[in-house]
């Protein structure tokens, strides 16, 4: 009997400690959009470009995931070539029909050039599309808007930044 108490504990003890074991691991994402504008004689014209990825070439296993974190979003503007006063008059940013940001006015050159980071913060944003990447592993980078460029054509790169991590 005496040998019976101290197993018995010692079975409590076990199966207390069975409890799942969660993984995480943090993976960074970069894309870019190559974007071109042509010259637009003073009236804005509109731009769309769009790009596709699936977070099954990027995280093994994802199918296991069950929970999904965005460390940081970003995105800024870089490779300008061309005219250097073309302005994005409007524009909006949505990933997977989300909207995650709004611009106005912005010259796409002096951004590029001051090296502007631009970080996407809103919490009801993010946590909208940690619910969209948890239950869909495709991701839809979408830029459209209005641009005026009346010294030439404008070329650049809308370049993005993700950090997520998963538990698995």
């Amino acid at each position: 009997m005496k040998k019976l108490f101290p197993l018995l504990l010692t079975l409590l003890l076990i199966s207390s400690c069975e409890d799942s074991i969660e993984v995480t691991t943090t993976t960074n994402i970069n894309e870019s959009a190559s974007v071109t504008i042509l010259e637009t004689n003073g009236t804005a014209i509109n731009f769309n470009e769009v790009i596709e990825g699936d977070l099954n070439q990027l995280v093994s296993n994802f199918n296991s995931i069950n929970d999904i974190t965005i460390d940081s979003l970003s995105y800024t503007f870089a490779n300008v070539t061309g005219n250097e006063n073309a302005v994005i008059t409007s524009a909006t940013i949505e990933i997977n029909a989300t909207t995650v940001a709004v611009i106005s006015n912005i010259n796409i050159a002096q951004e590029a050039l001051n090296g502007s980071v631009f970080e996407i913060t809103d919490t009801a944003v993010l946590d909208q599309l940690e619910t969209i990447f948890l239950n869909n592993s495709s991701v839809t980078i979408q830029l459209s808007g209005m641009a005026i460029s009346d010294e030439g054509d404008v070329n650049f790169d809308l370049e993005f930044s993700m950090q997520l991590t998963a538990a698995f």
